[in-house]
């Protein structure tokens, strides 16, 4: 799809960033397409809010704003650190310019910058996971070959085009971080009964093999 880099009037960024963060609180999350009921639209794009609060901007609360600084900050210490890891893809490099742009005159732009507040929330939602698996105990779950059975808390589902399979990450109830593949999709924050093998020891991780789910508690 070609990319609308259509020049419009500058808008200062700090506002900008604002309006997109207004949409986030107002549309609860954020939307690329209008949710529609036949013809009639239910919920906006976050874009179309984005531009109404650009021209209304009682609608911008100081909250929305002070959640667009932190979320600029954050999106732009993000890709300086992909950057000194050489890692950058070309979405970061995007990202790059337009948390260091002060005025914002395309439209290309203005829609990058109303998915944003979406992107933050997704990166403190994997951090959050992080900091919660490098809390588990240091310790494992039953030895190499033993045969186990768990309720875990699913954390990360991942899906991996190579292997064609999903990779998940839970939690134990008594605070074990285990981690398996497995043929479909498991719901995060899930709590699920599990059946597998100890396949291997990794770090303060327990790889699991065979697993099979033999129930859901939550």
């Amino acid at each position: 799809m070609k990319k609308n880099h259509d020049t419009i009037d500058a808008i200062d960024a700090d506002l900008l960033w604002s309006a997109a963060c207004t949409a986030y609180r107002l549309n609860n999350g954020y939307l690329k397409q209008p949710e529609m009921i036949g013809d009639q639209v239910i919920r906006p794009t976050n874009r179309e809010i984005v531009k109404i609060a650009l021209y209304d901007h009682s609608l911008i609360t100081d909250a929305d704003r002070e959640q667009a600084e932190q979320c600029r900050k954050h999106m732009a210490s993000s890709v300086t650190m992909k950057a000194l890891k050489i890692q950058l893809q070309e979405w970061d490099k995007v990202v790059a310019r337009v948390c260091e742009q002060d005025e914002i005159n395309t439209s290309y732009d203005l829609a990058v910058i109303a998915a944003m507040p979406h992107s933050y929330a997704q990166h403190l939602a994997k951090e959050e996971i992080s900091a919660r698996l490098a809390r588990c105990e240091d310790t494992h779950v039953g030895q190499l070959g033993n045969k186990v059975e768990l309720t875990v808390e699913v954390v990360r589902n991942n899906y991996s085009t190579k292997f064609d399979t999903w990779f998940v990450s839970g939690i134990t109830l008594d605070n074990h971080a285990v981690f398996f593949a497995y043929r479909e999709s498991l719901k995060s924050n899930s709590v699920i009964n599990i059946r597998g093998t100890v396949k291997r020891l990794v770090d303060r991780a327990t790889q699991l093999n065979r697993v099979k789910v033999v129930g859901e508690t939550a």
